[in-house]
């Protein structure tokens, strides 16, 4: 497994207790290639955690075997630790010394990297700059927000300059200037310096923007792998339209009415605005049906355009997950928001 950055066969993880067992991580097997950045997506529950939990360590499999860099997480854990760096969102910075200062974790953390002084000091400043924590450095981590402590785990995870970084969540929390910045700088870590980055997260947005390549997990198996392209390609039977019309907000709700009184139409998937029009997008049974019908539907308003469409990631991962959209979906505009 030395040509693989990180390679799983049959990795499993069961939890057991009194009177039940669960099996978190079912058989799965992954090939992630050096340089690429990878992610691994699905519902609350599916597996991610542990998987990545796994590769780090942290948790000892049940059955089947991963190399991180070449190297056993069985066998030789130490030199996978080395290797990685792992970070976790959705702790909310658990994994920090709360009554520490934001630096004094830092310098403690590339202590036991083994980071020499100087190097680790450079760093740490570097990326505390970066990441817009400069002034907050000399405060306690209790006075921090989730936001400040993720970005923390972040700059802890980068200290020893690993080649690959498992990062599970690594924007929860933080506002969309610094999650737009985290993500540039992840991107760049790949593109620039070649590293590998297996990377979770729920926002489908920031994955179609990152990810040369996804996974989708579910139950804790494996149901789908490819490009976020091919994935949107796979789901052939969801049927797309895209209409873009002026519209106010006022008369938005009566062009949704009349959308989901059409026959043409099966579910009304989003709709958002956009400058001076809104974008609506639909499910249909034949694109060559309703196209035409919802023109003639929608002939008193000021249509822009009417297209067929690939599925959204998102649209595309529930599909696949299971995940019923045309319950949620519904629900979304009624109440006025948007998917």
């Amino acid at each position: 497994m030395v040509d693989y950055a990180i390679a799983s066969e049959n990795l499993t993880k069961i939890y057991r207790g009194k009177g039940f067992s669960v099996t978190a991580v079912d058989h799965v097997n992954l090939k992630i290639k050096r340089g690429e950045f990878y992610g691994l997506l699905g519902p609350n529950g599916a597996g991610k955690t542990t998987f990545t939990k796994m590769l780090a360590t942290l948790l000892i499999p049940d059955e089947g075997e991963a190399w991180v860099d070449g190297y056993s997480i069985l066998k030789e854990p130490v030199e996978v630790r080395k290797r990685i760096g792992w970070m976790m969102g959705e702790t909310g910075g658990r994994a920090l010394y709360w009554r520490l200062s934001g630096y004094d974790n830092l310098v403690f953390f590339g202590m036991l990297q083994n980071v020499p002084k100087d190097i680790a000091e450079k760093r740490i400043r570097v990326l505390l700059k970066f990441l817009e924590l400069e002034d907050a450095a000399d405060k306690l981590v209790l006075e921090y927000s989730t936001g400040m402590r993720i970005k923390l785990m972040l700059i802890r995870a980068l200290l020893h300059n690993p080649d690959i970084l498992i990062l599970d969540e690594p924007t929860l929390g933080l506002d969309v200037e610094s999650a737009i910045k985290v993500r540039n700088f992840l991107r760049r870590l790949t593109d620039e310096l070649g590293k590998t980055i297996l990377f979770t997260s729920h926002n489908m947005y920031e994955v179609e923007q990152l990810c040369d390549r996804i996974a989708i997990i579910n139950k804790g198996k494996i149901i789908f792998e490819g490009t976020p392209r091919e994935i949107r390609e796979k789901v052939e039977e969801l049927k797309v339209v895209e209409i873009d019309v002026i519209s106010s907000d006022s008369e938005i709700n009566d062009i949704l009415r009349k959308l989901e009184a059409a026959s043409v139409v099966k579910k009304i998937l989003s709709y958002e605005r956009t400058k001076n029009y809104y974008k609506i997008r639909v499910t249909v049974e034949d694109h060559y049906v309703a196209i035409p019908e919802i023109a003639r539907i929608l002939k008193d308003n000021k249509v822009e355009s009417i297209s067929r469409s690939l599925p959204t990631l998102e649209e595309a991962f529930l599909k696949i997950a299971g995940v019923k959209i045309e319950e949620t979906s519904r629900r979304i505009w009624r109440r006025g928001g948007h998917g």
